[in-house]
């Protein structure tokens, strides 16, 4: 799990696998995404744009953890969670485990940014696999190449419909097979015209 700041606004991500090279000399991991299909059939190009860039998203967050200060100050005040706050012992048990000693929230942070200093970038090589629902055979896996400008691109465009500095846009016919999942296709004037025509 990676957890963080993406153009100033907090994000989390769960990487499905972090693939560590078979050539020994690079320490560098290979994130990769897995995408389970209903059907045995390939993605679209805008299903694999949206894999793309969940993915980079991903490569953003653990690169940013690993090489820049947690803004720790920031987490527990946006999130609202009192660094001082004591932890079951349940969970202090657990950290022990795994040989921490915390007491408090604040401490499991400061144990968190300790690990991610420890860690590598990613690699800028990036896969995306697909795989069949039912049995988990593999349809597709294919490689790409982060690609920060298009990234950036791609979050401030998203941004700022979330955060309410332009209005919604409608699919582009190519992704027209969205309209069949959206809540709010009912009173989606695209539709409407779309069915008078």
């Amino acid at each position: 799990c990676r957890i963080g700041v993406v153009e100033g606004s907090w994000m989390v991500g769960i990487i499905d696998e972090l693939r560590m090279p078979v050539d020994g000399i690079s320490f560098h991991p290979i994130l990769v995404d897995t995408k389970t299909r209903f059907k045995a059939t390939i993605p679209s190009e805008a299903q694999k744009r949206n894999g793309r860039l969940q993915l980079m998203c991903y490569k953003y967050l653990w690169d940013s953890s690993i090489s820049e200060k947690f803004p720790a100050e920031n987490f527990f005040s946006y999130f609202d969670l009192n660094p001082d706050f004591l932890l079951s012992d349940d969970v202090k048990r657990y950290i022990s485990s795994i040989g921490f000693n915390a007491q408090t929230f604040g401490d499991v942070m400061k144990f968190y940014k300790i690990t991610c200093h420890t860690l590598s970038r990613s690699q800028e090589q990036l896969i995306l696999r697909y795989e069949l629902q039912e049995d988990h055979s593999l349809l597709e896996e294919y490689q790409f190449s982060y690609d920060a400008q298009w990234f950036k691109g791609q979050i401030q465009e998203a941004l700022s419909f979330w955060l309410g500095a332009r209005e919604p846009k409608y699919v582009t016919e190519e992704e027209g097979w969205k309209c069949k999942f959206c809540k709010f296709a009912p009173s989606c004037p695209k539709i409407a015209s779309t069915s008078r025509c």
